[in-house]
């Protein structure tokens, strides 16, 4: 039961990273977002970039998912966008951190104003906390609940046995079913490599989960995508998970070279772990990491791409006959998608 892998639709999910503006500097952000950045989406982008997602494969995209950044930093933007996203036949999704919420009465109001939001993603941690009363995220939470819109709430630690994540969980507890509470392992990427601590649980062994998260590109204000929104786009140099960019190629161009992508597709069957243990039997056992932070996949990938032997090693093996081969059975045989193993039929 270990090998079975998370099972996510690919490409059914698609994020927008509008901004990298934000009201507060979290210590932890990959993307280091803040008050003082301008980086966004103009939106003649905004607006090309998501019509092409709806059209992808005559609608084979679902999901639209909004993140930042803060994308409420721009009301009025996230009113259209939202708006033209749920008009191209877009689930619109939301992530927030509830800044806005400033009263009840007013988180109710203003998500009265932007009814083409579906879901909503309400970050709360001891790192946002720092900045943004709990009040706010109690108060987004009843806003959320009186337009009955589905939410939940992420969570960020190094380590579950930590006093303030702990503290953290237990209020959550008192406004919200257990089951909306996500947590994940903060990334030690971004502004995390120099503003957070040190206490990561580790091993020597990389986890054996596979990756879900490999299943949702990601798109940047400057047209860049990759495979996922982990600690990975914290790379400047290029390496397998990142897939395209929007100002050279089309969306559905870069999209179908992702699908048969198998470095990508071997992270999203059988997590890092496989690429690890091909890269010792290469004999490269020297550059991979010595050791790994507890249950985080999204961790070992960084390490992974982070080094330049590794990286052209993986960029060599996405035209290795033979393991692409076995991603493609791995793809219909554990995700039931045969997109790759279609391809490797026509070509034989």
């Amino acid at each position: 039961m270990e090998d079975k892998p998370l099972e996510m639709p690919f490409l059914k999910n698609i994020g927008l990273l509008m901004t990298y503006k934000c009201q507060v500097a979290c210590p932890h952000c990959i993307i280091e977002a803040g008050p003082d950045r301008t980086e966004e989406m103009p939106c003649s982008d905004l607006l090309d970039w998501i019509r092409q997602i709806a059209d992808y494969r005559d609608g084979y995209i679902k999901v639209l998912s909004l993140t930042g950044g803060e994308p409420f930093f721009n009301i009025e933007v996230l009113k259209s966008v939202s708006e033209y996203g749920a008009a191209q036949g877009l689930f619109v999704s939301v992530v927030t951190n509830a800044y806005w919420a400033t009263t009840e009465r007013e988180a109710v109001r203003l998500l009265g104003d932007l009814p083409a939001i579906r879901m909503i993603s309400i970050s709360t941690d001891m790192y946002h906390q720092k900045f943004i009363p709990f009040a706010r995220v109690r108060n987004a939470i009843a806003a959320a609940e009186t337009h009955n819109i589905p939410y939940t709430i992420a969570v960020c630690t190094e380590n579950e046995t930590d006093r303030a994540y702990q503290g953290i969980i237990k209020k959550l507890k008192q406004v919200t079913d257990e089951g909306r509470i996500l947590t994940a392992v903060t990334f030690r990427a971004g502004r995390a490599l120099h503003k957070t601590g040190s206490n990561y649980e580790t091993l020597a062994t990389p986890p054996k989960s596979a990756c879900a998260a490999g299943s949702s590109p990601i798109i940047f204000p400057d047209g860049r995508i990759t495979a996922c929104i982990g600690p990975i786009i914290d790379l400047t140099s290029d390496h397998p998970l990142v897939l395209g960019d929007l100002r050279k190629e089309s969306l559905a161009t870069i999209l179908d070279c992702a699908e048969l992508n198998p470095i990508l597709h071997a992270i999203r069957i059988w997590g890092p772990r496989r690429l690890i243990s091909l890269a010792e039997d290469a004999g490269l056992g020297k550059e991979l990491p010595t050791e790994y932070i507890k249950d985080s996949t999204c961790h070992a990938c960084y390490d992974l791409m982070a080094n330049d032997r590794l990286r052209q090693f993986y960029a060599d093996l996405k035209d290795d006959e033979e393991f692409v081969r076995k991603v493609a059975y791995g793809r219909a045989y554990y995700l039931c998608e045969t997109a790759m193993i279609q391809s490797v039929h026509d070509r034989e």
